[in-house]
């Protein structure tokens, strides 16, 4: 990625975690945001999802069997105990 690219995401997410969206920030500073390219696809699930923790479960299956490291299987691992224990209210998606 360019510096330019970098450091837009850098400020961008010194906006985000000024905001208050500091999960979204360590994002795109140090997690799988950070290698994002510019005009790529991605898809993102939220906490309040009923289905994220499925949906993760499912990828880190498919990622096991594809022998992803384990650090990003752990990573995925975390991220389903962290959705599971935010106390916001839940909905399956609109």
């Amino acid at each position: 990625m360019s510096d330019e690219g970098r450091d837009a995401k850098l400020q961008a997410a010194k906006l985000l975690r000024d905001a208050g969206f500091k999960y979204l920030a360590a994002n795109l500073e140090h997690g799988s945001l950070s290698a994002l390219s510019k005009d790529e696809p991605f898809f993102l699930l939220c906490g309040r999802d009923r289905l994220a923790p499925t949906a993760i479960k499912a990828w880190i299956e498919a990622a096991r069997i594809s022998n992803v490291p384990d650090h990003k299987l752990e990573s995925a691992h975390e991220t389903i105990e962290a959705i599971e224990g935010w106390p916001g209210d839940r909905h399956y998606p609109d």
